[in-house]
């Protein structure tokens, strides 16, 4: 009978044991898990705080609206024509400028029925200026070298000296404007160009904001790195 009780208490003391480990197992699980979403649930609300405070830093830093009454060129920028074409044909009807140089980035556009080929993207940009009465002799379509808004600069810069043309609005997104207006200073920083800027308004500025934060955060890299790749450019 001893030994009977015995055994009884041994087996009473194992079961409790294995009970005790495992209501404190899913004590511990619980503890982890209510951690791990308080820690998300803070993420969260940290990222969210991070967007809606820096997007309008951003904004602030990278759109830029510098106005001249009227210049001797409107410079558009490659790409985004959907946005930055109707804004150049609209200041040209407003009398600001007379002529329209688009810079060229070489990426070889749709085809074309009329021309039975495919346009450069800079021969569409003219096309629809054309079709935004902009007369097609008011359009200059300007030489390509490499891609990017240096490069840009540089072939806008060309075309500048070689006229004699002594001020210009740059035509391009909003987001942008502070990248090519700091490309243009610097290619034309010991020539008496006066240089104006338009911020077109671009998908961006409509688009969430996480999408918006992330684009400007984007750009805000790609102007640090325009700054150090080509401050000491000729």
């Amino acid at each position: 009978m001893d030994i009977g009780k015995s055994r009884c208490h041994v087996e009473a003391g194992t079961i409790a044991g294995m009970l005790t480990m495992k209501l404190l197992k899913g004590f511990f699980v619980k503890c982890d898990l209510r951690k791990t979403l308080l820690w998300s649930l803070a993420i969260i609300v940290l990222t969210l705080t991070v967007i809606q405070l820096g997007i309008p830093i951003l904004e602030d830093f990278l759109i830029i609206d510098k106005q001249v009454p009227h210049v001797e060129a409107l410079v558009v920028m490659a790409g985004s024509m959907p946005e930055r074409l109707p804004a150049a044909a609209r200041l040209f009807q407003e009398g600001i400028s007379r002529k329209i140089l688009l810079t060229n980035d070489g990426i070889l556009g749709a085809w074309s029925e009329e021309k039975q080929r495919n346009l450069y993207r800079v021969e569409w940009a003219e096309f629809c200026l054309t079709k935004m009465q902009v007369p097609e002799e008011a359009v200059v379509k300007l030489a390509y070298s490499s891609s990017g808004s240096i490069y840009d600069a540089m072939n806008s810069r060309t075309e500048i000296l070689d006229k004699g043309i002594k001020s210009i609005i740059i035509v391009t997104s909003d987001y942008h404007t502070r990248r090519s207006l700091w490309c243009f200073e610097r290619v034309l920083r010991d020539h008496p160009v006066t240089i104006g800027v338009y911020p077109a308004k671009s998908e961006v500025s409509t688009s969430s904001d996480c999408k918006k934060f992330l684009e400007l955060c984007r750009e805000m890299i790609k102007y640090v790195y325009y700054i150090y790749s080509y401050r000491n450019i000729e």
